[in-house]
Protein backbone atom coordinates (compact mmCIF):
# COMPACT_ATOMS: atom_id res chain seq x y z
CA UNK A 1 0.00 0.00 0.00
CA UNK A 2 2.48 2.28 1.09
CA UNK A 3 3.95 2.35 -2.71
CA UNK A 4 0.90 3.03 -4.19
CA UNK A 5 0.57 6.02 -1.64
CA UNK A 6 3.78 7.08 -3.05
CA UNK A 7 2.56 6.64 -6.97
CA UNK A 8 -0.55 9.16 -5.77
CA UNK A 9 2.03 11.92 -4.74
CA UNK A 10 2.79 12.97 -8.22
CA UNK A 11 -1.46 13.04 -8.50
CA UNK A 12 -2.39 14.76 -5.67
CA UNK A 13 -1.40 17.54 -2.94
CA UNK A 14 -0.31 17.30 0.35
CA UNK A 15 -2.20 19.29 3.28
CA UNK A 16 -1.97 19.63 7.31
CA UNK A 17 -4.68 19.44 9.07
CA UNK A 18 -4.55 20.35 13.32
CA UNK A 19 -6.59 18.81 15.58
CA UNK A 20 -10.17 18.90 15.80
CA UNK A 21 -10.45 20.32 12.20
CA UNK A 22 -13.05 19.04 10.38
CA UNK A 23 -12.03 16.73 6.86
CA UNK A 24 -16.01 16.74 6.08
CA UNK A 25 -19.35 16.91 7.25
CA UNK A 26 -22.32 13.80 7.18
CA UNK A 27 -24.39 14.62 3.82
CA UNK A 28 -21.98 16.67 2.32
CA UNK A 29 -20.97 15.55 -1.64
CA UNK A 30 -17.17 14.10 -1.79
CA UNK A 31 -15.10 16.39 -4.47
CA UNK A 32 -11.63 14.10 -3.71
CA UNK A 33 -10.56 11.09 -2.61
CA UNK A 34 -8.17 11.46 0.59
CA UNK A 35 -5.82 9.39 1.94
CA UNK A 36 -4.32 9.70 5.35
CA UNK A 37 -0.31 9.90 6.01
CA UNK A 38 0.32 10.40 9.38
CA UNK A 39 -2.02 11.02 12.36
CA UNK A 40 -5.34 9.81 13.37
CA UNK A 41 -8.85 10.36 12.08
CA UNK A 42 -12.16 9.76 13.73
CA UNK A 43 -14.99 8.92 12.01
CA UNK A 44 -18.80 9.85 13.60
CA UNK A 45 -22.43 10.13 13.27
CA UNK A 46 -24.45 12.83 15.28
CA UNK A 47 -27.80 11.76 16.25
CA UNK A 48 -30.07 13.64 18.67
CA UNK A 49 -27.34 15.55 19.47
CA UNK A 50 -25.53 12.79 20.83
CA UNK A 51 -22.02 11.71 18.66
CA UNK A 52 -21.15 8.21 18.03
CA UNK A 53 -17.87 6.90 17.03
CA UNK A 54 -17.86 4.34 14.15
CA UNK A 55 -14.18 3.93 14.17
CA UNK A 56 -10.70 5.32 13.99
CA UNK A 57 -8.44 5.81 10.70
CA UNK A 58 -4.85 5.41 11.18
CA UNK A 59 -2.09 6.26 8.35
CA UNK A 60 -1.79 4.89 5.77
CA UNK A 61 -4.92 4.68 4.53
CA UNK A 62 -8.04 6.26 2.67
CA UNK A 63 -10.86 7.56 4.30
CA UNK A 64 -14.26 7.19 2.99
CA UNK A 65 -13.02 6.11 -0.18
CA UNK A 66 -16.72 4.41 -1.12
CA UNK A 67 -18.59 7.42 -1.12
CA UNK A 68 -15.83 10.12 -3.17
CA UNK A 69 -15.34 6.93 -5.73
CA UNK A 70 -19.29 6.57 -6.25
CA UNK A 71 -19.99 10.52 -5.50
CA UNK A 72 -22.56 9.52 -3.04
CA UNK A 73 -22.93 11.86 0.06
CA UNK A 74 -20.95 10.91 2.95
CA UNK A 75 -22.53 8.87 5.76
CA UNK A 76 -20.57 10.42 8.46
CA UNK A 77 -18.20 13.20 9.42
CA UNK A 78 -15.02 12.89 9.88
CA UNK A 79 -12.41 15.02 12.46
CA UNK A 80 -8.69 14.48 12.72
CA UNK A 81 -7.71 13.61 16.28
CA UNK A 82 -4.57 14.91 16.25
CA UNK A 83 -2.13 16.42 13.89
CA UNK A 84 -3.04 14.82 10.12
CA UNK A 85 -0.98 14.82 7.29
CA UNK A 86 -3.59 14.40 3.81
CA UNK A 87 -3.15 13.62 0.42
CA UNK A 88 -6.21 14.87 -1.81
CA UNK A 89 -6.28 14.00 -4.90
CA UNK A 90 -9.04 14.97 -7.80
CA UNK A 91 -11.99 12.32 -8.06
CA UNK A 92 -11.40 12.06 -11.86
CA UNK A 93 -7.67 12.18 -11.96
CA UNK A 94 -7.91 9.69 -9.61
CA UNK A 95 -10.29 7.43 -11.63
CA UNK A 96 -8.27 7.77 -14.37
CA UNK A 97 -5.09 6.87 -12.53
CA UNK A 98 -7.27 3.47 -11.55
CA UNK A 99 -7.59 2.57 -15.37
CA UNK A 100 -4.24 2.83 -16.23
CA UNK A 101 -2.88 0.45 -13.26
CA UNK A 102 -4.19 -2.30 -12.77
CA UNK A 103 -2.04 -3.37 -9.42
CA UNK A 104 -3.15 0.18 -8.01
CA UNK A 105 -6.58 -0.95 -8.24
CA UNK A 106 -6.59 -4.61 -6.40
CA UNK A 107 -4.75 -2.36 -3.66
CA UNK A 108 -7.91 0.13 -3.51
CA UNK A 109 -10.51 -2.99 -3.78
CA UNK A 110 -8.32 -4.46 -0.85
CA UNK A 111 -8.90 -0.96 1.37
CA UNK A 112 -13.03 -1.48 0.72
CA UNK A 113 -12.94 -4.92 1.36
CA UNK A 114 -11.28 -4.15 4.92
CA UNK A 115 -14.14 -1.07 5.38
CA UNK A 116 -16.83 -3.90 4.49
CA UNK A 117 -14.98 -5.83 7.54
CA UNK A 118 -15.31 -2.92 9.50
CA UNK A 119 -19.19 -2.44 9.03
CA UNK A 120 -19.90 -6.29 8.84
CA UNK A 121 -18.05 -5.56 12.91
CA UNK A 122 -20.14 -2.61 13.63
CA UNK A 123 -23.64 -4.53 12.31
CA UNK A 124 -22.44 -7.51 14.69
CA UNK A 125 -21.76 -5.36 17.80
CA UNK A 126 -25.26 -3.34 17.68
CA UNK A 127 -27.17 -6.47 17.25
CA UNK A 128 -25.51 -7.49 20.69
CA UNK A 129 -26.76 -6.44 23.79
CA UNK A 130 -25.10 -3.68 25.69
CA UNK A 131 -23.86 -6.64 28.56
CA UNK A 132 -22.89 -9.03 25.51
CA UNK A 133 -21.05 -6.03 23.97
CA UNK A 134 -19.07 -5.08 27.40
CA UNK A 135 -18.11 -8.71 27.76
CA UNK A 136 -16.77 -8.86 24.29
CA UNK A 137 -14.49 -5.72 24.71
CA UNK A 138 -13.47 -7.15 28.26
CA UNK A 139 -12.08 -10.36 27.07
CA UNK A 140 -10.33 -9.00 23.53
CA UNK A 141 -8.83 -5.57 25.38
CA UNK A 142 -7.91 -7.87 28.77
CA UNK A 143 -3.98 -7.19 28.45
CA UNK A 144 -4.87 -3.65 27.97
CA UNK A 145 -7.49 -2.72 29.93
CA UNK A 146 -5.37 -0.88 32.76
CA UNK A 147 -4.68 1.37 29.79
CA UNK A 148 -8.84 2.14 29.73
CA UNK A 149 -10.54 4.53 31.87
CA UNK A 150 -14.38 3.38 32.11
CA UNK A 151 -15.00 6.40 30.35
CA UNK A 152 -13.03 5.81 27.26
CA UNK A 153 -14.69 2.05 27.29
CA UNK A 154 -17.76 3.70 27.45
CA UNK A 155 -17.17 5.98 24.39
CA UNK A 156 -15.83 2.71 22.28
CA UNK A 157 -18.82 0.94 22.89
CA UNK A 158 -20.64 4.17 21.71
CA UNK A 159 -22.97 3.73 25.52
CA UNK A 160 -22.87 6.34 28.31
CA UNK A 161 -20.85 5.76 31.47
CA UNK A 162 -24.19 5.23 33.58
CA UNK A 163 -25.14 2.29 31.16
CA UNK A 164 -21.76 0.89 31.18
CA UNK A 165 -21.46 1.22 34.97
CA UNK A 166 -23.91 -0.96 35.46
CA UNK A 167 -23.56 -3.63 33.56
CA UNK A 168 -19.52 -3.57 35.43
CA UNK A 169 -21.81 -3.88 38.85
CA UNK A 170 -23.34 -6.75 37.29
CA UNK A 171 -20.19 -8.64 36.54
CA UNK A 172 -18.93 -7.34 39.90
CA UNK A 173 -21.65 -9.26 41.43
CA UNK A 174 -20.84 -12.23 39.55
CA UNK A 175 -17.32 -12.26 40.69
CA UNK A 176 -16.29 -12.08 36.71
CA UNK A 177 -14.27 -8.98 36.98
CA UNK A 178 -12.80 -6.42 40.02
CA UNK A 179 -11.96 -2.63 39.93
CA UNK A 180 -9.05 -1.27 41.04
CA UNK A 181 -8.59 2.43 41.39
CA UNK A 182 -11.10 3.35 38.58
CA UNK A 183 -9.71 0.77 36.16
CA UNK A 184 -10.66 -3.14 35.60
CA UNK A 185 -9.47 -6.18 35.96
CA UNK A 186 -10.72 -9.49 35.01
CA UNK A 187 -11.25 -11.97 37.64
CA UNK A 188 -8.79 -15.55 37.27
CA UNK A 189 -11.35 -17.61 39.53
Amino acid sequence: MQDYIKMLYSVGYKRFYNPNEFLFFEGEIPKRILVLLSGKVRIYKTNQNKEETFHYILAPSFIAEMPSFLGLPYPASAVCVGECEILEIDLETFKKYCVGNADFCFSFIASLCQKIRILENHISRYSQSLKERVKEFLLENKEDLSNFTQRQIAQKLNTSPESLSRVLREFKKEGLIKTQKGKIIISTQ
